[in-house]
């Protein structure tokens, strides 16, 4: 198997799953308990948070554990309830259907041809009623990332906060919230070979967004329930590691992918790289390849042991060409037709000229095969 598709969910690093499990059979106490030994729970808790607020440059108290990035998004969304908010035409569906449900109005704003969303088309979507903004800090399709703290300058002129998504971002480039200067900032912990089910808010100080769950007022009042101690635990371990090895990895899959697209490119001089113009996260690229449509070249391609997709994990179910290559200016036709390969740390060169090697077999560019399917 040769997995291509980190972007929509990581393995959990075994460093990880010794932390959580340590924690899970040792302090598995309630934090909010009053005895002595729910103080281990809770400084697992404080630990996490310091280690995540120091890796962001954000404050431990504006750290909020939710159950991932969607639920993160949500509830920043709540800041503009009612009201009008301007939001990238190209965000995660958690935030695009968060906006739709939750506010009396949304401007969408829409990116140039290689997928970047400008301050001055922000600008230009403010209103004297706009209450919120929110544009991805790298997309989850194309890995293009966005000038936040261009946008960010522009909207805090207006007196606006701003909100980023930073999912993909987190662990894979560095981010400061303060030379961003975000007001707001979703981070899930699956991206970075961290658990499932566990994520964060982080908020500026003098930020207070309205709890999306009620009850015993835990997480500073912002979201209620016990405390996912073990989950909190892992992700600050997962953070911790990705901080690590953010430089290097990062050099080596910008190699990997920049090797790997000049072989398809060899094979189809047709294949164009969405958003190839513009600055990306190292490992990601959404290549549109015209001579078939994506859903049957990935069947194809898993049949050979390539896994990879189409467009983000959470939009399979949707019928229809994603929302971002749209936005983007490609026709339906062309939306069908481009499939997003996203490198991970196993990611090795052997497996990237197979992989190509599949492609070219798969659309058809090497009428004869030499030896991919031989690798099973």
């Amino acid at each position: 198997m040769i997995y291509l598709d980190h972007a929509a969910t990581t393995p959990v690093d075994p460093e990880v799953v010794e932390t959580m499990s340590r924690c899970m059979a040792e302090d598995w106490f309630n934090p909010s308990a009053p005895y002595a030994l729910s103080g281990r729970a809770r400084r697992r808790l404080r630990t996490a948070r310091e280690r995540i607020a120091g890796m962001l440059g954000a404050r431990p108290q504006g750290v909020v554990f939710t159950s991932g990035g969607s639920e993160a998004n949500n509830q920043a969304l709540l800041i503009a309830r009612g009201g009008h908010a301007v939001v990238g035409a190209t965000e995660h569906p958690s935030v695009l259907e968060a906006a739709r449900s939750l506010c009396r109005e949304v401007t969408l704003v829409p990116p140039d041809r290689e997928g970047r969303i400008s301050p001055q088309a922000v600008t230009a979507a403010l209103r004297a009623d706009t209450r919120l903004v929110s544009v991805q800090l790298a997309n989850n399709e194309t890995g293009v990332l966005q000038p936040i703290a261009e946008i960010a300058a522009a909207v805090h002129r207006r007196g606006i906060l701003l909100h980023t998504d930073a999912v993909q971002a987190f662990g894979r480039v560095p981010i400061d919230m303060q030379a961003l200067s975000v007001d707001l900032l979703s981070l899930s912990g699956h991206k970075l070979y961290g658990p499932r089910g566990i994520g964060a808010l982080v908020v500026r100080r003098g930020i207070l967004p309205p709890p999306l769950i009620l009850g015993g007022g835990q997480e500073f009042g912002l979201r209620s329930g016990t405390e996912n101690v073990p989950g909190a635990a892992g992700l600050a371990a997962a953070a911790e590691i990705a901080e690590r090895l953010m430089e290097a990895e990062a050099a080596r899959e910008t190699v990997l992918m920049e090797g790997f697209i000049q072989a398809v490119k060899q094979r189809c001089p047709d294949c164009r790289v969405l958003g190839e113009g513009a600055g990306r996260l190292p490992g990601v690229a959404a290549l549109l390849l015209p001579a078939l449509e994506a859903e049957e070249a990935i069947a194809r391609l898993d049949g050979m042991g390539v896994l990879l997709s189409g467009k983000a994990a959470c939009a399979t179910r949707e019928a229809g060409p994603s929302h971002v290559y749209l936005a983007m200016g490609l026709s339906e036709e062309q939306a069908r037709r481009v499939i997003r390969v996203s490198l991970g740390r196993a990611t090795h060169e052997e497996d990237l000229r197979f992989a190509a090697q599949a492609i070219a077999e798969v659309y058809g560019f090497d009428k004869a095969p030499s030896g991919a399917a031989s690798r099973h």
